[in-house]
């Protein structure tokens, strides 16, 4: 485009004319279709001084049109439109309007440039003629410059977004229509004008924002986006648990909160608990109710495991050494039984053994030992049998109990109301035997019975009551309480009694009395010390009252 060169002298003929047309575009707000009109520098022009001429003001015009002329051929185009603005408020001459819009096309000031360009259109006479043989004739020149606002007006703005987290849906929509769907990362194009951009992403909050873009202009727009949030709630057991979410403390035995929806990383601890870590994830506009029950932290038995092991291994060789009948070799086996039971457990057992299942293999192997001996008993009466058979029972029971122990996990408690069982049964079996002054064979048959029910009643009650090592403590000391009060209470009834047979029942009576009051009032006295295994849960619930208002609800579970 070469800027036109008109005679600023034919600008005093046409000037009544473009100052009118001046006039009526700066008193009106809307151009011709009705729509509103961009802010022109032309329509503040600061208003000439009343003591020049025409003479002068044109003059003076034309001085700013070369200048204004000169900027434009070098490029620079701000300075071009300030000196042809200044020009066209000196002479407003219509066809300045053309050259400052070609300026502000040159420059990408598009929305300039088509304000200016409606200018010019709107600015040509119906009767403008040529003003030189040279010159374009104003009617042809008008509808090209119409048809070329028309291709500046379809230019589009390029638009850019970028989102955290990214390939979020972008739409840009008028009040019309859509003008641009596309994903973040991705150039979008609108016309100028004003949208309403929205932003979406699964999982994530929607953000809307109006935008003003203007013809063939680049925009570039960021969005963080907030993920939807979900409520998260935590049951611990036990109640002083602590809960922490992502390494921020969040509460204690339980915690209840709105999250941003993603997964967290969950921590539970407590005092003489396993701590657990999980991986939970807080979903979009749902409730996730967890429940995490902390297991007690094992105690270890290995170094009780390493004496008992040199004791029974002691027990056990010499035992098995005296089928030889050799007293010297038993005791040598003993001492060597002693050495490679303490040895053998020390290099062999692992560090970390529980405490019930060390617990349960003394228990086992003790038992073992005395069913092994009084089962002997009912079939011969020669040291060299029995002793060989109660050496084998002792290693045989250990071992059994150790396997069982490893392999069902049992705990220290369950291990003690076993021992108590066996103990307390295997010593009713013993007083029922000297209280019927029965012989050897009856006595070890009663004294066996007595051990076998006690077993199995340890057995079956571990199975269905979860106690401590405590708990099973005082039961002990009630049994012990109550065999000493028997025997007190049978001295003070009979003291001496020349009838040994006779005093031997009455003791063995009153202590089994005795040991039965002690064992059940411990029993019922310690009866709220620990919970029955039954399949019960803490629970979480959510209820609706009358208001709508929702509420989480706190209890616990379970069947029989």
């Amino acid at each position: 485009m070469i800027i036109s060169r008109v005679g600023i002298a034919i600008a005093a003929v046409i000037i009544t004319i473009a100052g009118a047309a001046h006039a009526q575009r700066a008193a009106g707000d809307d151009d011709a279709s009705g729509k509103p009109t961009i802010e022109l520098e032309i329509d503040d022009c600061p208003p000439n001084d009343p003591a020049l001429s025409q003479e002068q003001l044109r003059a003076r015009g034309h001085e700013r049109y070369e200048r204004g002329n000169t900027l434009y051929l070098q490029g620079d185009y701000v300075g071009a439109v300030r000196e042809l603005v200044g020009s066209y408020c000196a002479t407003p001459f219509y066809q300045i309007l053309k050259d400052v819009g070609q300026a502000y096309e040159r420059s990408l000031e598009y929305e300039k440039a088509i304000g200016y360009l409606q200018r010019y259109v709107d600015g040509v006479p119906p009767d403008a003629k040529r003003t030189s043989q040279c010159a374009a004739d104003p009617q042809i020149d008008k509808d090209n410059v119409i048809r070329r606002i028309e291709v500046l007006r379809r230019l589009g703005a390029h638009i850019f977004v970028e989102t955290n987290p990214p390939n979020a849906q972008i739409t840009i929509r008028s009040k019309q229509r859509t003008e641009a769907v596309g994903k973040s990362g991705e150039q979008m194009e609108a016309l100028g004008g004003t949208y309403e951009m929205t932003v979406e992403k699964a999982g994530h909050v929607t953000q809307r924002r109006e935008i003003v873009v203007k013809i063939g202009k680049p925009y570039t727009f960021y969005f963080e986006l907030r993920p939807l949030e979900g409520r998260l709630s935590v049951q611990a057991t036990p109640g002083d648990a602590r809960l922490f979410l992502d390494n921020r403390f969040v509460g204690v035995g339980r915690a209840e909160e709105s999250l941003p929806s993603k997964k967290y990383e969950l921590l539970v601890e407590a005092p003489g608990r396993i701590e657990r870590r999980l991986t939970v994830e807080v979903l979009p506009n749902q409730d996730n109710r967890l429940q995490v029950e902390l297991e007690p932290r094992p105690q270890f038995g290995r170094r009780q495991l390493i004496v008992f092991s040199a004791i029974g291994g002691g027990i056990a060789a010499g035992s098995l050494l005296y089928a030889f009948e050799e007293t010297e070799i038993a005791g040598i086996g003993s001492v060597a039984g002693i050495g490679a039971g303490l040895v053998g457990s020390y290099l062999y057992l692992p560090d970390a053994v529980p405490l019930g299942t060390s617990n349960i293999t003394i228990t086992t192997s003790l038992a073992s030992t005395l069913g092994g001996f009084t089962t002997a008993l009912l079939f011969t009466d020669e040291q060299g049998i029995i002793e060989p058979i109660t050496g084998a029972a002792t290693v045989l029971g250990a071992g059994a109990g150790y396997y069982l122990g490893s392999r069902t996990k049992i705990t220290p408690g369950d291990a003690a109301l076993i021992n108590t069982s066996i103990v307390w049964g295997t010593a009713a079996g013993a007083l029922f035997a000297v209280s019927f002054d029965a012989e050897t064979k009856l006595g070890a048959g009663l004294t066996l019975s007595g051990l076998g029910m006690g077993a199995v009643s340890g057995i079956l009650m571990s199975r269905y009551f979860e106690i401590s090592r405590t708990h099973a403590a005082l039961i002990d000391v009630g049994g012990i309480v109550g065999l000493i009060g028997g025997l007190a209470t049978e001295s003070l009834a009979y003291g001496s009694n020349d009838d040994s047979a006779r005093q031997q029942e009455h003791v063995s009576n009153f202590a089994l009395g005795g040991m039965a009051v002690g064992l059940i009032g411990a029993g019922i006295l310690t009866r709220n010390m620990d919970a029955p295994k039954v399949p019960m849960q803490p629970t979480l619930g959510r209820v609706t009252d009358a208001d709508g208002a929702s509420t989480t609800t706190y209890g616990i579970s379970g069947s029989w």
